[in-house]
């Protein structure tokens, strides 16, 4: 959908869009933290067979959030146009940029209630559902947006399309709880102020977590389009935008580590846990740091075959974001894993203080340029990682983080190799032409075959995965054609 909004939008259209989302994720007032902190009470219910002290806590939490949000979105709603203003969004903009952030301000007073059959479906392990019901929303969103781009609608017309989508996903979610866990009931009759205690120890901060770091999304885009322009903000999307895509792997790895690290905490075995860290973060380094590499690497020539734009200034935002992108993806593990024993404090003192590093930098983003926010990002989300390293330390006496140190050496000369080979093919010359969006595909083609060929060998030479985990994966990939073998570590 990206080059088509540029296509039609400009580069400047698509930035005001990138703001627009950001203060959509604004709007969501950090419901993923609640969410999380749901399917944990309906994972454990699921386990203990408790649902009335589930009903309880999801029908309280999620009562109380439609009112937040009521309180929150009313406002935001009514003065959108200020608001716009405010951010820095250009005239010929101004009033399809207002409207959208009204329409959705409404929506998500009902997506955010909705949120907790989301949650219900994830606690009772059916992940795959939301999942499905996420690609066919997300798919028909992006065909109707192009389809009125084409017919020559705007952003306003965007905005309604992924209102109406918000709509239909809380539907099929909440026809999926009431089929899949009908014990799970959310009703004013269960609300109850006794349970406040716990959605506050727990519930309240994972939402704070969440909040800070919906801020911290929020006001990013935000200092780019103010400081530096909207053609600068429309680099930082598109960049912003290929780290997302490279990272899906990490992403569908958060849910199934919420719940699979509660059971393993749960059990109190030491042995358990520890291996559970240990191939936790294995996993998310491989999900991460190889897509993540290849971006960093081939950014330009992938801008330019997905978009058409080229310009010198995507190379460095590409490599910065992508550097700032691998400590996130390490952190979300690390808040993840740490959410999942049972503690919630250290978490929010790092997200306090990423978020301190933001609004000093928007302080001083005028003085250091678009590149030096962007260094200053990097500089802190490193020391996020290191401080939660600290925190798992000393909350978790069995974990040492040094552990991890020869997996990741391992993956990093493994995907050092693969993109040696990526950059050696990418140096041999094309005869008939060098210019051009379909030799960057061919280009592009070549270089991701290449890597894709050394891949294995290079995992395997280097010892990244183990000859069970070797195995396992070829049952995976080839079902039919490799001998069943159980991983014993």
């Amino acid at each position: 959908m990206v080059p088509v909004v540029i296509y039609h939008l400009g580069l400047d259209g698509y930035g005001i869009w990138a703001v627009v989302m950001a203060a959509a994720g604004y709007m969501r007032f950090g419901s993923a933290g609640l969410k999380s902190a749901f399917q944990k009470y309906v994972a454990e219910a699921t386990g203990t067979g408790d649902f009335l002290t589930a009903n309880q806590l999801l029908s309280t939490g999620s009562i109380s959030m439609l009112a937040i949000s009521l309180i929150g979105l009313i406002p935001l709603g009514l003065y959108s146009r200020s608001l716009a203003r405010a951010g820095g969004v250009p005239p010929q903009f101004l009033g399809a940029a207002a409207g959208s952030i009204t329409v959705l301000a409404i929506i998500m007073v009902l997506a955010n209630f909705g949120s907790v059959f989301e949650a219900s479906v994830s606690g009772a392990h059916r992940i795959d559902l939301t999942r499905k019901f996420t690609v066919l929303t997300t798919t028909a969103e992006a065909v109707v947006i192009i389809s009125l781009l084409h017919f020559g609608y705007g952003l306003f017309a965007m905005a309604a399309t992924m209102a109406v989508s918000e709509l239909v996903y809380v539907a099929c979610c909440f026809w999926a709880a009431r089929r899949i866990i009908p014990e799970i009931r959310i009703g004013a009759r269960y609300f109850t102020l006794g349970v406040f205690r716990e959605l506050i120890r727990y519930a309240g901060s994972y939402q704070l977590v969440n909040v800070l770091e919906v801020l911290y999304g929020m006001i990013l885009p935000v200092i780019v389009l103010r400081h530096f322009g909207a053609s600068t903000a429309g680099v930082y999307a598109v960049a912003t935008r290929l780290v997302i895509a490279a990272l899906i792997g990490v992403d569908a790895l958060i849910l199934p580590l919420l719940s699979g690290g509660t059971v393993t905490f749960a059990s109190g075995s030491i042995e358990r846990m520890n291996r559970f860290l240990r191939k936790s973060f294995k996993i998310a380094m491989a999900a991460s740091l190889l897509p993540l590499a290849f971006v960093a690497t081939f950014g330009t020539l992938l801008v330019q075959v997905w978009t058409g734009q080229v310009g010198p200034e995507f190379r460095m935002a590409v490599w910065l974001t992508c550097f700032s992108a691998l400590f996130a993806s390490i952190s979300r593990v690390q808040l993840v894993l740490y959410r999942a024993s049972g503690n919630a404090l250290h978490d929010n003192i790092r997200q306090a203080f990423r978020l301190g590093v933001l609004i000093l930098l928007a302080e001083l983003g005028s003085m250091i340029g678009f590149y030096g926010v962007l260094v200053g990002l990097v500089v802190a989300e490193f020391i996020g990682v290191v401080y939660m390293f600290f925190a798992m330390k000393s909350v978790l006496r069995f974990f040492a983080p040094k552990q991890l140190i020869p997996d990741t050496l391992r993956l990093a000369t493994a995907t050092g190799a693969m993109i040696a080979v990526g950059v050696a093919v990418a140096a041999v010359p094309i005869p008939w032409g060098t210019n051009g969006r379909v030799t960057g595909l061919i280009r592009l083609s070549e270089v991701v075959t290449a890597c894709a060929i050394v891949a294995w060998p290079a995992v395997a030479l280097t010892k990244s995965i183990s000859r069970e985990e070797q195995r396992l994966v070829l049952r995976i990939v080839t079902p039919l054609g490799a001998p069943e073998v159980l991983p014993t570590e």
